[in-house]
């Protein structure tokens, strides 16, 4: 079959040297978890992978429900994800197909194939899920020119390192759901959302967009703390992450920056979509009842003060855009009676 499993029956006068190859190929697997860096340990896999089935390109890509999260930091492994080496080693159907249902397949000739590959396109492909328990990560492809290149020892290599990988992923993503989660509010940190914000600068460097940084803080939180105590703060502070998530758009990144103070990064924006956002948000909480779980007071009214900035516009640097949006924007916002968004601009006036 043009599509499906590799089929070919295995030569038993080489199982020895494959043997000796598969031991060989174990320890230095086992070699690459010893890499502190997920992108290291993954680059590793990827040349060691090449040089073992006799590939000419191989490539990682991740799952759709990866690319759309925003409950983890995956930049490591996005810096081993070229889309270009993607689409050069499996089309993304293939590649669609492999992480629904979770099985590998190889194309032994691929001008068979003609529902998938442009005309000319020529070799073979054997394609992996990076599936760690009944999780689908991402897929592990090899592409060659040769046809007939992979035999049932190179499937079941490829198999074997993409397991090994889907399982760097699981643990790595899972040691950042503590690293990099605020555990009350249930949203991104401190730590995460500075290097976001390093990360997102040095990309519109390089493609020349523009991004916003908004900086949020609770209008006389402490009363509630005063009043009814931490527990019923943690309840608000937990209330106020959930708003800030469900009203930031998709790609944004939400954070507490600190205390009652909370950051949202916005890629690609201009100023006029920043302070939609912002207001949002702002008319969100404000018209919230915010449950504080104390009979004293079931319910407790809330208000946010927001300051926004724009970069390149409006600073050219990260600690300038963060004091642009804090201590000019968000402080002008307090001055003038709390409860309301400002951008950097509107200062200026």
């Amino acid at each position: 079959p043009e599509l499906g499993r590799l089929e070919e029956p295995v030569d038993r006068r080489a199982e020895a040297p494959r043997a000796a190859m598969s031991l060989s190929l174990l320890r230095a697997v086992a070699a690459s978890s010893r890499r502190t860096d997920l992108a290291g340990a993954l680059g590793y896999l990827y040349d060691l992978l090449k040089e073992a089935v006799g590939a000419d390109r191989v490539a990682l890509s991740m799952s759709k429900a990866l690319v759309n999260s925003q409950a983890t930091n995956l930049t490591e492994f996005r810096d081993v994800c070229a889309s270009e080496e993607e689409d050069q080693v499996a089309p993304p159907q293939i590649r669609d197909r492999v992480e629904a249902n979770g099985e590998p397949l190889c194309i032994e000739d691929i001008r068979r194939d003609s529902r998938h590959f442009p005309a000319g396109a020529r070799g073979s492909l054997a394609i992996a899920p990076l599936r760690a328990e009944a999780y689908v990560y991402g897929t592990l492809g090899v592409w060659t020119s040769r046809s007939h290149t992979f035999d049932a020892n190179s499937l079941a290599i490829l198999q074997f390192v993409a397991e090994f990988a889907a399982g760097l992923i699981k643990r790595r993503l899972e040691v950042e759901e503590l690293i990099f989660v605020d555990q009350t509010c249930q949203i991104h940190n401190r730590r995460y959302f500075d290097e976001q914000l390093e990360r997102e600068i040095e990309r519109c460097k390089r493609t020349g967009n523009a991004m916003a940084l908004l900086i949020g803080d609770l209008d006389d939180f402490k009363l509630v703390n005063d009043t009814l105590g931490h527990a019923a703060g943690d309840s608000v502070l937990r209330q106020v992450g959930k708003i800030l998530s469900e009203n930031a758009r998709q790609v944004d990144i939400v954070a507490r920056y600190g205390g009652e103070e909370f950051g949202v990064i916005l890629p690609d924006v201009t100023q006029e979509g920043a302070f939609v956002v912002a207001e949002r948000i702002r008319s969100t909480i404000a018209m919230h009842a915010f449950i504080t779980g104390s009979e004293q007071q079931p319910t407790w009214d809330m208000t946010i003060s927001i300051g926004g900035a724009v970069y390149p516009l409006d600073a050219s640097s990260k600690i300038d855009l963060v004091d642009k949006a804090d201590r000019i924007a968000l402080y002008q916002a307090k001055r003038l009676g709390k409860n309301r968004a400002i951008m950097y601009r509107d200062t200026q006036s």
